[in-house]
């Protein structure tokens, strides 16, 4: 499949949950949008750093109100990205793990890995950086496994 057949797909079938979906579907899709968010988070990286190395003239500060501005820009639209999206891609997974033979709740399961994680994590009072890097990796291996999995024609979602 094409990148551009995945997106017509990806939008088309936006609500449906049911059926499967190409491992190369899947791969253009995921791919695609964590490239997004990378940018749109490098952009706000870079956006607040030049705020604070043109926001600072000697010792005093000048005002950040533009700065914030954009930077609630950024966030703003990075959440509208988000909402519009969550359900085509809670379904692109749901039919991706059914190429794979599973069930669509399987998608839960990094959800709640997680939140074990952070609850354990709080309890034992570890900084939040390795929250980050353990909620980071969770994801990324979830999506490494869909990605490289292979299919199992004529299961019971086919």
């Amino acid at each position: 499949m094409t990148a551009w057949g995945a997106l017509t797909d990806f939008f088309k079938q936006y609500t449906r949950f049911i059926g499967t979906s190409s491992r190369s579907a899947f791969n253009w899709m995921a791919w695609f949008w964590s490239i997004i968010y990378w940018i749109v988070a490098l952009l706000i990286v870079c956006v607040a750093g030049l705020g604070v190395f043109f926001g600072k003239r000697g010792a005093t500060a000048t005002d950040t109100t533009p700065l914030l501005g954009t930077i609630i820009l950024v966030v703003v639209a990075s959440l509208v990205l988000s909402i519009i999206i969550i359900i085509p891609n809670l379904a692109l997974y749901a039919r991706r793990l059914h190429d794979m033979g599973y069930s669509g709740w399987w998608q839960v399961t990094p959800t709640i890995v997680t939140v074990v994680a952070i609850l354990s994590v709080r309890l034992l009072g570890v900084n939040e950086v390795v929250l980050t890097v353990i909620q980071v990796i969770i994801s990324l291996g979830f999506n490494l496994w869909l990605s490289f999995s292979q299919s199992k024609p004529n299961n019971k979602y086919s």
